[in-house]
């Protein structure tokens, strides 16, 4: 809203001459105020000594013409922004304030060239003649405040905005709503008692029991309803899940590892496979048992362990297999049997580590070895026909399991559940998967190939970090082999020494005769352990059974085995002479026909011989993987030795080591050779 207004802006107004030179005469001979314009030779005259038709109009027009971004962002000085505060306000209600502060700033605006009142008039004649802007029209409708169609200005009505605002602030503006009743009804507490169960009754089911339980305070089930539903989560499922499961529910704090390196942190966990593998010793259905070491750093999976159930040996076996990555700094595990013992502690610390235990039901703080679990294992097991996990078709599970079970009893074999060979076959495969493919917990790169952005794969991650600067620490392999080697501390008894049920000999141990030793044991081979004295002196190598023999020579077994046929004959023929009463001979067998045998007799003789003859050998490959390997082993030999081998015999050697089971059995035993050596 301007002051001052030139001839040539006048012109045409209601009150005033058509034409700038008419306007000029009539200001000189009412004598109207005017000064010179800046920077110009056009005479401008004063708003207030202009006729009251024409402030009308000027004021009408300015209403009209001011523009939405100066009422929406006021300059506010120093006071009004200490009395906003509309941060506590619902969608609906900030609306309406910003409606009701346009009209709240186009009065002040208006009041610095005319006075409040005649701006609040013009504002409510403009309202009530609908003149006002399509910007203000539409905020007059949500400034109201009413749901009713009256919804035009009125004097008090901005009085009352403009002594609200300079009261309080933008705040002041604000309608105000309804609260929710948030206070605890008298009944709650004898309600929740029924419905806070870890049963987890319906809220039909707890009503009736808090009915019959309280029936002079019932009320009625709905407005049991809207009370659980003003609940939080957390409170209302409170005592219906154990508080590890109420964790779901809660805030939690999210552990960053981008400033981490590899090898700085491991984390193992056990996995129960949720398929059936038909078990390598005793050829019936199981469930391996699989113990995963993950770097945290670059979610690798640096080792993993296969056995039947959660343990000391297959932790060990695991960290044997990841600390070839590097050397670690910290272990993080759980409170599980196979990590907290005294073994596992004890390698740690060789290591030069430190093992820490997560609290306990506090599974949401291993959720990297947790997640890995269901990308790796699960995943793998959804696979096979033999999976049981929870979300498996239960008629579809139970054919299968019937069917297996039916070919084992039958056969020896069956088809439906895999070997452990091939069990091993896609273990390797999975793991090589996951290192190899992107996850979404590590940083961006730009994919070589496509050119679009992806995660890093966890051996990708890896590289990486060796391409700036970062090296692993690994030990020599002899030094490593010594370090994975729990020790415990065995009495020895005349060379003996007795270790998970098996008995070892060294000629050595006779001068530690009733002492006690320092045993070391290697937990992928049983037939050797590892002595030394308690300073930690190395005495040598103790043999499975080092001392054991057979009981009894073989040769006097079996002269003893044909003293024993004899004297059965010999009494057989006194039993016979006794009961007949007549003399029986023993006539020596000859491969000569007799000459007094028939044509008949010959020909029966002859089939009888053919049948009794010793058969050819025939070339027969076992059932298992490990037996084949042996076999191929021992074929392989002959070979190499310049021996000719038969026709089956070829093409099996031949064949075979196309087979997957070939190089899961030889990646196995030249494990094993390395850890023997």
């Amino acid at each position: 809203m301007r002051n001052w207004f030139t001839a040539q802006e006048l012109a045409g107004l209601p009150g005033l001459p058509g034409t700038a030179r008419n306007i000029k005469a009539m200001a000189a001979r009412e004598r109207w105020e005017g000064q010179g314009r800046l920077g110009s030779k056009a005479i401008e005259y004063r708003f207030a000594a202009l006729p009251e038709e024409t402030q009308a109009a000027l004021i009408a027009a300015s209403v009209n013409e001011s523009q939405p971004a100066q009422v929406a962002e006021p300059e506010l000085n120093t006071a009004e922004r200490d009395t906003i505060s509309a941060s506590h306000l619902t969608e609906d209600q900030r609306s309406v304030m910003t409606a009701r502060l346009a009209f709240v700033r186009e009065v002040e605006r208006m009041s610095k060239t005319i006075s409040q009142q005649r701006a609040i008039d013009t504002l409510v004649s403009l309202a009530k003649a609908d003149q006002l802007s399509p910007y203000l029209k539409e905020r007059a409708q949500r400034a109201n405040d009413r749901k009713t169609g009256d919804r035009t200005l009125s004097e008090r009505t901005l009085k009352r905005w403009l002594s609200d605002y300079r009261k309080q602030g933008e705040a002041g503006l604000a309608p105000a709503r309804r609260q929710k009743d948030l206070s605890l009804p008298s009944w709650s507490a004898s309600f929740l008692a029924c419905y806070q169960r870890p049963t987890k009754p319906s809220v039909e089911a707890a009503y009736a029991e808090f009915a019959l339980k309280h029936p002079a305070e019932r009320p009625s089930i709905h407005v049991v309803r809207r009370f659980l539903n003003k609940l939080s989560a957390e409170a209302r499922e409170r005592g219906r899940r154990t508080p590890q499961e109420l964790k779901a529910l809660q805030p939690f704090k999210r552990r960053l590892t981008k400033n981490l390196f590899p090898c700085d942190v491991f984390t193992a966990d056990g996995h129960k496979f949720d398929a059936e593998v038909l078990n390598p010793r005793t050829g019936k259905p199981y469930r391996p048992e699989t113990t995963t070491v993950l770097d945290v750093a670059t979610r690798k999976a640096v080792g993993i362990s296969i056995g039947e159930a959660e343990s000391t040996i297959g932790v060990m076996d695991a960290l044997r297999d990841a600390v070839q990555h590097g050397m670690f700094a910290m272990f993080y595990v759980d409170n599980g049997s196979g990590f907290a013992n005294d073994t596992v502690r004890e390698v740690v610390d060789r290591l030069g580590g430190e093992m820490t235990h997560a609290l306990p039901y506090n599974s949401q703080a291993r959720g990297l070895i947790e997640r890995a679990h269901q990308t790796i294992w699960v995943n793998a097991a959804k696979k096979l026909t033999s999976y049981i996990g929870a979300d498996m078709d239960k008629h579809a599970g139970t054919k299968v399991h019937r069917i297996s079970r039916k070919q084992l009893r039958e056969t020896g074999s069956t088809r439906l559940i895999p070997t452990f060979a091939e069990f091993m076959a896609g273990v390797e495969y999975e793991i090589e998967t996951y290192n190899n493919s992107p996850h979404r917990g590590l940083a961006k790169i730009r994919d070589p190939l496509t050119g679009k952005l992806r995660h890093m794969s966890p051996n990708e991650a890896w590289d990486a970090a060796r391409a700036e600067g970062w090296e692993p620490m690994v030990a020599p392999a002899e030094v490593l082999t010594d370090l994975m080697r729990p020790q415990v501390i065995r009495p020895t008894r005349r060379g003996e020494v007795t270790w998970a049920g098996e008995n070892y000999f060294l000629d050595a141990l006779r001068d530690f005769h009733g002492q006690e030793i320092r045993l070391a044991y290697d937990v992928r081979d049983a037939s050797r352990v590892w002595v030394r004295t308690l300073e930690g002196e190395f005495v040598g190598e103790a043999l499975l059974d080092g001392n054991a023999s057979d009981y009894m020579p073989k040769a006097m077994l079996e002269k003893a085995y044909e003293k024993r046929e004899n004297g059965q004959m010999k009494r057989a023929l006194d039993k016979l002479e006794t009961l007949t009463g007549k003399r029986v001979e023993m006539i020596a067998p000859t491969t000569a026909p007799s000459a007094q045998l028939n044509a008949e007799q010959l020909a029966e003789a002859q089939r009888f011989a053919q049948l009794a003859a010793p058969k050819a050998p025939t070339f027969e490959i076992p059932a298992d993987p490990i037996g084949k390997y042996q076999l191929w082993k021992q074929l392989d030999s002959r070979v190499k030795g310049g021996e000719l081998l038969s026709p089956e015999e070829a093409q099996w050697h031949d064949r075979w080591p196309k087979h997957s089971d070939y190089t899961s059995m030889q990646r196995m035993f030249a494990h094993a050779e390395q850890a023997r050596a």
